[in-house]
């Protein structure tokens, strides 16, 4: 009934094909919001029974308290040209799961919310009031979720950006408290990180030893060190040592560090539009102390 070549599974229906993106949606699901989840194939191995059986490997980023690698065993009961129903069993229970490709019209249906805050780069082009992407779907998990396993499953890593010298905290630091307890969804973006893509992204962070980092992008010296812990699904953001070597960085004030450190995490890591800090009344000002510090994120507007 299946076949495998050097592409995954192959038949007159869906091909699973290894180390390509699919849409995954199980049921039952630990809660609504993680039923859906584009996952990452790495191997398919048809078991030779008669039966329909198939043992399948894959990555599984959007997963409550972060990515997991799986491996499953399905038993095929529909093999149609669009998509494959199979089930499994993990840990005694009994699941039914569909899957299909992750185009965007599924992501649409099945992962609005993520979609909706990592949003695909646009044309410029606008069609029936939504913005016109100019990537494939493919190319979109890539750039969204990383292009090899441990990015995958985890974020953004300190080898995600190229830059040849990465120090540490001077001994000039300053400490205050976030004290914030993120939802799984937020929780799930923030440790994930953020990699810049363009010359204009001036932060590049990510998650290493129980911390988040936050490194200025051209320089890769480190401002923000925050204590990050899991507990559960949940991430908890603690305490905050920032950077007060006066040649390295330039802030002195405290509110205003954890006010700038509050809207990063909001604009640039859970992805929700929101009002840039500003210390002045001078409009101008403001704007070029915006684009300075925060590059092309400070361009989205909490109207969007």
């Amino acid at each position: 009934m299946f076949k495998t070549n050097a592409e995954g599974l192959v038949g007159t229906g869906y091909n699973i094909a290894e180390n390509r993106w699919h849409g995954w949606l199980q049921m039952p699901a630990a809660s609504p919001r993680w039923a859906g989840s584009p996952v990452f194939v790495t191997k398919v191995t048809p078991l030779k029974s008669g039966q329909g059986l198939l043992r399948l490997r894959f990555l599984q980023p959007l997963w409550p308290g972060g990515g997991c690698q799986r491996e499953v065993t399905l038993k095929i009961v529909l093999h149609r040209d669009e998509h494959i129903v199979a089930a499994c069993e993990q840990g005694g229970v009994r699941h039914s799961v569909i899957i299909a490709a992750a185009e965007f019209d599924w992501l649409e249906s099945y992962c609005p919310e993520f979609l909706r805050r990592r949003a695909p780069a646009s044309s410029g082009f606008v069609i029936d009031g939504s913005p016109l992407s100019t990537t494939t779907a493919d190319d979109y998990l890539a750039n969204a979720f990383g292009k090899v396993p441990q990015e995958i499953l985890m974020g953004a890593t300190a080898a995600s950006f190229d830059i040849d010298q990465m120090p540490s905290l001077p001994a000039q630091v300053s400490t205050f408290v976030l004290d914030v307890t993120a939802p799984p969804l937020d929780s799930l973006l923030i440790a994930r990180g953020f990699v810049p893509q363009q010359m204009e992204d001036k932060w590049f962070i990510y998650m290493e030893a129980g911390h988040l980092l936050f490194r200025r992008s051209w320089t890769g010296l480190l401002i923000y060190m925050v204590e990050a812990q899991w507990r559960g699904e949940r991430l908890y953001l603690g305490q905050v040592r920032v950077n007060r070597d006066a040649e390295q960085y330039g802030e002195t004030d405290d509110r205003y560090d954890a006010a700038l450190l509050r809207w990063l995490i909001d604009v640039v890591l859970r992805g929700v539009p929101g009002d840039f800090p500003t210390k002045h009344d001078d409009a101008v000002a403001d704007t070029l102390t915006a684009w300075s510090i925060a590059g092309a994120a400070s361009q989205v507007s909490p109207s969007e």
